[in-house]
């Protein structure tokens, strides 16, 4: 309303701060266009999904490594900061489900980027077949405004010993993305 005289000031039409919080200390900004003269607000946030997930059934047994760690597949995301004004907060989850085998007097390791998550060991006088280790991690990133990154995660497994195998890789790398006011 108003010509922005002195006579007829600009006013805006403005409705009550409808949320519980101090309008002060948490209120967004209102700017002009210099090109259009237009009152703009803040952009949007926005958030956003990628994921990725595959199951392989081996055709033949994979020999659990004897080294502490081995990197035995890999699955990668590529996540994509949907901002193109603001930061962006991800949470990473990565999952690993592993399926042994393990003779008598046998055991392995299954893990997830250098992290040894589980060790199984069969003492017993018969084959355990299809123990199931299922292995998470849930991590945190910051991507720029717009950026993309290829996440990558590691299969690991190790400590092999006795003719333990895996018969079966389960792996699963989801990411999700907001925009964050405070980075």
């Amino acid at each position: 309303m108003g010509d922005g005289s002195s006579g007829a000031p600009l006013a805006a039409a403005v409705a009550a701060w409808p949320f519980l919080c101090p309008i002060d200390a948490n209120g967004g900004g209102v700017y002009c266009d210099p090109a259009s003269g237009e009152l703009r607000a803040d952009p949007a946030y926005w958030a956003d999904f990628q994921g990725e997930q595959s199951t392989t059934l081996l055709a033949s047994p994979l020999p659990v490594p004897t080294t502490p760690s081995e990197v035995i597949d890999t699955i990668s995301v590529e996540t994509t900061n949907p901002d193109p004004c603001r930061r962006a907060l991800g949470l990473l989850f990565r999952e690993v489900d592993l399926d042994f085998v393990l003779p008598p007097n046998s055991g392995g390791m299954s893990g997830i980027d250098g992290d040894d998550m589980n060790y199984f060991g069969n003492q017993g006088s018969g084959t355990i077949f299809a123990t199931h280790s299922q292995d998470n991690k849930l991590t945190a990133f910051t991507l720029n405004p717009g950026e993309t990154r290829t996440i990558t995660m590691n299969v690991e497994a190790g400590r092999g010993s006795g003719g333990a195998t895996i018969t079966r890789i389960q792996k699963s790398l989801r990411a999700w993305v907001w925009s964050n006011r405070f980075n």
